[in-house]
């Protein structure tokens, strides 16, 4: 994995939430961008879990990764409020 478009992946607006693929077999999920730190240098990602676990993992050694879908669009607020009935 580059680190360059991991470092897009966590900036994306909207964030689309993404499973890194580790060759052991292990996945690791982000499901938001405040749940990744990539270091300075772009070699080490620290990944947390909702339940505050964390992951840290050599960049370098990310098999793959699955983007997930795009978040669901909000439908606009009508202006004119409800229709007559």
């Amino acid at each position: 994995m580059n680190r360059d478009k991991l470092r897009e992946l966590i900036r994306t607006q909207p964030f689309r939430p993404f499973t890194i693929y580790l060759p052991e077999g292990r996945s690791v999920q982000v499901v938001h961008h405040d749940f990744a730190i990539l270091s300075p240098d772009g070699r080490t990602l620290v990944a947390f879990a909702p339940d505050q676990s964390m992951n840290i993992i050599d960049v370098m050694l990310i098999g793959s990764v699955e983007v997930g879908p795009p978040p669901a669009a909000k439908p606009p607020a009508d202006a004119n409020g409800p229709p007559a009935a």
